[in-house]
């Protein structure tokens, strides 16, 4: 009935119409953990609990189908939120669990919680990538020992397993570790090293309130999404859009109000079906559902990292970009469209639009650049290969075409391929660089430096684990010294120099000169720190790890003070008399014991001779009265008890005449009393 091609077309058109079915049912959503620290630090960094609707706003920007579970941990790891997928009642529950994050744990064991919510969490699709989202404030902190040194190797234990057995397991499994500083305290080497070694993004939060911005690019990390620039609190949208969603951050207390383009006024009270609003003190969420095209303005107070994400039929997508990028490697960034999921490849209608990339670091502007139409695809492209700043930054894909806006953010983190801190150890021992490898696929072998303080030659000694020292000890310590690191390594077989920030070594204190101490300055760009650890072998034989499934922990503890973790002195250091005590190692805790038990004998000893002598004066006092007036009651059937009495009183015959004084006193005293007493009690 039908010709052979005819037939082939056929079943060609149903292999089609299958795969975009498949496509459509097994698209793959985020996997995501999200892991809170309640440490009792927690109530100094986080003073207002903004870990809550930092929270809500992963609640809230997710989207559905995605498979997401929350736990915060301290001392213990808990679930918060059950990993499940998320659904209105998913997301309602999780609001009510994230109002219990709070600041009372005595420990911070990053460890368990990672390994808790990643190697040991059955579940979740096998192709998607899962991302764990850690939010912390301070250090490994797990040691009960009694001793601070015991408790340094404890910690120090603990990260080295960290790094060294879990990390590369959970990339190994495809887990992309994303970390969140929250105190510029916390440990950023180990913080960005999880981060880096996982394909993950690093953010240090340096104040609370920049907490829900930070944790805003990890969510562009995990669900990008098509936005429409907004500009001074306006919008523009056009008739492809079938949806958009407004995110505004505000102060407590803000009215977020949002003008269509018939300048009808729309509020959290409007009465419209096509209008969702949902939000806390910090954020509001608007979602309009089929929008009147045109311009839209928000009467709110602007923010920067406002944004309106739509849904259109005609979509922007762009190159993802790593989410650490390494000075010296070049990025190149492609943008198109899509139309019902097609490629749109008509230059007549490209032609038309405007494409630019933005680099900013906040709010600083680091580069615009121009994306001209590539000539054998239509595609617009443009290459990176300036990026003058380190730290956190974003990139922003604009597209402008005249009847309609799109743009796409891309958020990442710039860091040199080594990393260079400068250490003045606390035992006295001469002062030091380090240099740390930070690109993962630096081989140290590849790697060479050239290194001068004031113009004189120094050399790199490498220590193992992609690590090396640099002795300042031949230093002329009377002057300033001014390091400088050429780092010269290869991308393939491309030559590559990075010129690391310059470190300065302040002169030493001279006696009576009154010149300040020889303190480390770090110019002009922070770098994660890098701590001091011994050199260790590597991990086993992947073949010989095995991770222990861990038994669900007893319920976090809730205290009723504020517990913060002890302030550990250093090693040797002797405190001073009057000094606070912060440690029940304290050389002066034996003398506090001796002294708190010497004043407790001595209030005993003056109550018992006080309330004796008061028994003695209360005894004279009623032999005196017996004398004057004897009691009716007391006749010979008491003779016995009353032999006593006067046995007792030729015992206190001998009281002193300044005693008898102050009986005399007590005798007043007594009198008033009655004399005061209500007349019921008399009878």
């Amino acid at each position: 009935m039908f010709g052979r091609k005819t037939v082939q077309k056929l079943m060609l058109l149903v292999l089609l119409i299958g795969l975009l079915y498949a496509a459509k049912v097994f698209a793959v959503q985020p996997d995501v953990r999200l892991l809170v620290d309640v440490s009792g630090s927690m109530k100094r960094t986080d003073p207002n609990n903004l870990r809550i609707p930092a929270t809500n706003l992963l609640i809230d920007l997710l989207p559905a189908e995605s498979k997401v579970g929350i736990w915060t941990f301290g001392t213990y790891t808990n679930s918060l939120v059950p990993y499940g997928k998320v659904d209105e009642a998913w997301r309602n529950n999780a609001r009510n669990q994230a109002k219990k994050i709070n600041s009372t744990a005595l420990f911070t064991d990053i460890e368990n919680a990672i390994e808790r919510s990643g190697l040991n969490l059955n579940g979740g699709d096998a192709s998607a990538q899962k991302h764990i989202i850690l939010l912390s404030d301070g250090l490994v902190d797990i040691s009960e020992a009694g001793s601070q040194s015991a408790r340094e190797a404890g910690n120090q234990k603990s990260r080295d397993h960290l790094l060294r057995t879990l990390i590369p397991k959970l990339a190994k499994e495809g887990y992309i570790i994303h970390t969140l500083s929250l105190s510029d305290e916390a440990d950023h080497d180990l913080m960005a090293t999880m981060a880096q070694r996982t394909g993950g993004l690093h953010a240090i939060a340096y104040e609370a309130k920049d907490l829900m911005p930070l944790l805003l690019q990890i969510i562009n990390r995990l669900a990008p999404s098509e936005e429409v620039p907004l500009q001074d609190n306006r919008f523009l949208i056009d008739p492809t859009i079938d949806e958009f969603t407004l995110l505004a951050f505000h102060a407590p207390g803000a009215q977020v109000v949002l003008h269509d383009p018939n300048n009808k006024k729309n509020t959290r009270l409007s009465n419209d079906e096509n209008l969702r609003w949902h939000g806390n003190d910090r954020y509001t969420l608007v979602t309009v559902k089929s929008p009147l095209a045109g311009k839209w303005y928000l009467e709110s107070p602007e923010h920067p990292d406002n944004r309106v994400t739509v849904i259109s039929d005609i979509r922007l997508h762009s190159t993802s970009l790593p989410p650490t990028i390494y000075r010296g490697y070049p990025q190149e960034v492609e943008a198109w469209f899509t139309e019902e999921k097609k490629l749109i490849n008509r230059r007549e209608f490209l032609s038309l639009l405007s494409a630019r990339a933005v680099h900013q670091k906040g709010a600083e502007l680091l580069g615009a650049y121009t994306m001209p139409l590539a000539a054998n695809q239509p595609h617009y492209q443009v290459t990176l290969d300036d990026f003058p700043k380190l730290g956190e930054q974003t990139l922003k894909i604009e597209v402008d075409g005249r009847t309609f806006l799109r743009q796409v953010t891309h958020s990442f983190n710039v860091q040199n391929v080594v990393a260079a801190s400068l250490q003045l150890p606390d035992d006295g021992s001469h002062p030091r660089v380090i240099l740390r490898a930070q690109h993962p696929d630096l081989k140290p072998a590849d790697v060479n430096y050239l290194i001068s303080a004031n113009n004189k030659p120094l050399t790199a000694e490498y220590r193992g684990d992609g690590e090396w020292r640099v002795d300042l000890s031949a230093l002329d310590r009377s002057v300033d010294q001014v390091i400088d690191v050429l780092v010269q390594t290869k991308i393939g077989n491309t030559p590559l120099k990075i010129d690391l920030p310059n470190l300065t070594l302040m002169a030493e204190q001279t006696e009576g000169t009154g010149q300040g101490l020889a303190l480390p300055t770090l110019v002009p760009n922070p770098v994660p720190q890098v701590i001091p650890a011994p050199v260790l072998p590597m991990g086993m034989p992947e073949s010989d790890v095995d991770v222990q499934p861990l038994v669900d922990a007893p319920p976090q503890e809730v205290l009723s003070e504020e517990v913060l973790p002890e302030e550990l002195e250093e090693e040797g250091a002797k405190p001073g008399l009057f000094d606070p005590i912060e440690s029940w190692d304290d050389p002066r805790m034996p003398w506090i014991y001796a002294s708190v038990a010497l004043a407790n004998i001595a209030l005993f000893l003056v109550a018992f001779f006080m309330y004796r002598n008061f028994v003695n004066k209360r005894k004279t006092m009623q032999e005196s009265s017996n004398d004057e007036s004897p009691l009716p009651y007391l006749d010979d059937s008491l003779g016995g008890e009353l032999s006593d009495f006067e046995m007792d009183n030729d015992l206190e015959s001998g009281l002193e005449d300044d005693d008898l004084d102050e009986l005399d006193d007590l005798d007043d005293l007594e009198d008033e009393f009655e004399d005061d007493e209500p007349e019921n009690n008399k009878r």
